[in-house]
């Protein structure tokens, strides 16, 4: 029918979740870091999580990269580690 033009095709909306705001980019970007291990294997990349944060890992990060954390950062960055490592409780 939608050939015939006797009716429309339906109008799929993409489905996105929510942006991340600008001012907490640079946050999310440490929190990748921190959190995933990439793998180029030569046609694609995959991503492997590492076990859940500890405050050592984020001390560690620190020295290891001269990068500054916030504590607002840091309690972005184990907040979203918490909720990552309790996504199938429920």
């Amino acid at each position: 029918m939608i050939a015939q033009g006797l009716i429309k095709s339906a109008e799929r909306k993409e489905d996105r979740g929510p942006e991340c705001p600008p001012l907490f980019i640079g946050t999310m970007e440490k929190y990748r870091e921190l959190k995933f291990v990439q793998r180029d294997n030569g046609d694609s990349i995959v991503i492997y999580p590492r076990d859940m944060l500890r405050w050592q890992d984020l001390i560690s990060y620190k020295e290891a990269t001269g990068q500054r954390i916030s504590y607002l950062e840091t309690e972005i960055i184990m907040g979203l580690d918490a909720i990552f490592e309790g996504r199938e409780d429920g």
